[in-house]
Order: structure tokens, then C-alpha cells, then sequence
């Protein structure tokens, strides 16, 4: 049994957009609400993507469900090119072995001394021949967690607004594997930054739309050009081509799968706990990791919502903290799904 099974309530885990949409959102309701809601649209033709893209109706504007003003974002800008007008292309280097090294030759000794205490992850053990989730199915299922036994989650980083230096140097010191969902609108200032964590090659990167609007309000032909428009730009910017998509908020209907299944995309992937200012966010009462948890983190820090948060890096040791204290490890969702 799931915990939406359960009935605990699924937050949109997106808690620092709250200044930037300004009213209320749905977020009282559970995530199973939103995805047994269809869209009952039908999808248009190909040639309506570029007016959907350019269409000047605005769609419904949520906010997170903290009402507590947890950190803000910045205002939202609209997706360009780089300032010169081109958009930027990065290649991925090749790599000999296919992977880099793995967490367990991080330096115990360096990882000690400058997070805190902080030690190497273990290795995950080796994925299944097979994938547990099965995308053979006429739409693209929505998980929140990979069926395993093993005692692994899966690191998952959304948007890109914070882009703190100092964290593509932890991804290289702790070697673990992780998912950036990325969404143009945070990234177009400095798509560079992203190219030098994709090419540590720890790190994968999947599609979270254009300009991270509520699906769930949008039409069907709206939500397609939010999805395809993205899906092209990771293609022509990283040379990377994304099968897996994080709606905004964590909402979603029928539209949006046939939106993913049009664009190759594979899965929806939403989350059980989120990580905030604090801590994470439960699903479970409990508060304890369950195998296969997916966890949402964003990034954030005090360039891109304001005085007194903490660098992106030292988000990240709190969370790598929580993860090492109730004995788990990370896994790379790709390998799973």
C-alpha cells in the first residue's frame, strides 16, 4: 500500500514559489485528487504548438503550501537565448567506462573536514536485470517510489534557480548519483552551470517544462508546448534527451501523459518526502525513509530567495545527514525506471 493509499496528504514540495504565483493553490488536496481528474481535451495537431507556446492567456497561479513564507524564489522570467541571442550547445565528454567513480572512493578524511563530519555514501548495489517499473503501458505511469528492498532512495533536484559553484564541487567529493528536472525559465541565465554538473557524470537530466506553470490548469495544447518546448531545448542545449518529466507542483491529469507519451517521455515522477529550509517534508508519519523513496530537494539558496538561507552545498549536507543517519544510500533513479 502506497501512502496515498493511506490517505496522507501529497504537497506539491515546491513551498518557495509561494511569492512568486501569490494565491492559493490546491495544495490541501491530496496529489490522488489531481490525477484522477482527466483533462477530457483532445489534443491538436502538431502545427498548434508554436501558438500554444505564444499564447498570451495566463494560467491559474498557485502557491505553495507553506503558508509560513519559507523562502522565496525570484520573480520568474521569461525564457530566452544567451545575451549574444544564440543559445549555447554543450557536449557531454565521453566516458572510457560509462561511469565515474562510485562513493565509495570519495576521500572519507576531505568529506569529514569539510562537511561537517559527513562520511562517504555506501555503494548502491548493483539495479536489477530488469527495471521494476514497467513504461510499457499506453500512458506514462505516475511514481512516487521504485518497488525494491534494498535500503536506497533517489536524489531528485528541481528548477534551477540557485546555481552555487561551490556544489558542483560536493557532487565531484561525494559521487553519488542524482535527477535535475530542470525547467528553462530558472535556467536560461546560466545554462552553463548545468553543463558542468551534467559532465561530472553523476548527474541526469529530465524535463519540468518551459516555464513551470500548474498543468492541471492549462489546455491540452498548452500543456504539450510546455513539454515539447522544453523537451527540444534540453535536446539542442545539453545534447541530452530526457524520458523522464516532474510537472510544477506536483499536478497532473490525463493531458499531461499524453503530452509525456507524445514526447517519448517515459514516467512521471513525483516524490515521498521534500526537502526544505529545515528539513524534509514527510509523507510518512513517521518520518523515516522507506526503500525506494524518491526525495525532491530544489536549488535554492540566498541568491535566488534572499537573505538568510544557506548556500545550495550546505542544504545539501543537511540532507546527505538525514539520508546517512537512518542508513540509506542513493541509487540512480535511471537505472530503476
Amino acid at each position: 500500500m502506497t501512502y496515498d493509499e493511506q490517505g496522507q496528504t501529497i504537497g506539491c514540495g515546491c513551498e518557495d514559489h509561494g511569492a512568486v504565483f501569490g494565491t492559493p493553490s490546491p495544495g490541501s488536496a491530496s496529489r490522488r485528487r489531481f490525477l484522477r481528474t482527466a483533462a477530457g481535451l483532445a489534443l491538436s495537431a502538431p502545427a498548434l504548438l508554436a501558438a500554444a507556446c505564444g499564447s498570451s492567456s495566463s494560467p491559474a497561479k498557485p502557491s505553495g503550501r507553506n503558508s509560513g513564507g519559507e523562502g522565496d524564489t525570484p520573480p520568474i522570467a521569461t525564457p530566452s537565448t544567451s545575451p549574444g541571442g544564440a543559445t549555447p550547445t554543450f557536449t557531454p565528454p565521453a566516458s572510457p567506462n560509462g561511469r565515474p567513480p562510485g562513493p565509495e572512493t570519495a576521500d572519507a578524511a576531505l568529506l569529514a573536514s569539510k562537511y561537517h563530519g559527513l562520511k562517504p555514501f555506501a555503494p548502491a548495489p548493483p539495479p536489477p536485470a530488469t527495471k521494476p517499473v514497467d513504461t510499457s503501458v499506453p500512458l506514462p505511469p505516475v511514481i512516487d517510489h521504485i518497488p525494491t528492498d534494498q535500503k536506497i532512495c533517489f536524489l531528485t533536484i528541481d528548477d534551477g534557480a540557485e546555481k552555487d559553484p561551490a556544489f558542483i564541487d560536493m557532487v565531484k567529493d561525494f559521487r553519488i548519483p542524482f535527477t535535475m528536472f530542470l525547467a528553462e525559465t530558472f535556467i536560461h541565465t546560466d545554462y552553463e552551470y548545468f553543463a558542468k554538473l551534467h559532465d561530472t557524470g553523476y548527474c541526469t537530466i529530465q524535463n519540468h517544462t518551459l516555464t513551470h506553470p500548474n498543468m492541471v490548469t492549462l489546455s491540452a495544447q498548452r500543456q504539450l508546448a510546455e513539454i515539447t518546448g522544453q523537451q527540444q531545448k534540453i535536446e539542442k542545449v545539453y545534447n541530452a534527451t530526457p524520458y523522464l518529466f516532474r510537472a510544477p507542483f506536483g499536478n497532473s491529469n490525463k493531458a499531461t501523459q499524453e503530452a509525456c507519451k507524445q514526447n517519448n517521455l517515459k514516467a512521471i515522477c513525483y516524490w515521498r518526502a521534500s526537502f526544505q529550509k529545515q528539513g524534509f517534508q514527510w509523507q510518512a508519519a513517521d518520518k523515516k525513509l522507506r526503500p525506494g523513496d524518491i526525495l525532491l530537494a530544489h536549488f535554492r539558496g540566498p541568491k535566488a530567495n534572499g537573505a538568510g538561507w544557506p548556500e545550495m552545498h550546505e542544504l545539501m549536507t543537511n540532507l546527505f545527514r538525514i539520508v546517512q543517519d537512518q542508513g540509506y544510500t542513493f541509487a540512480r533513479l535511471e537505472d530503476y525506471v
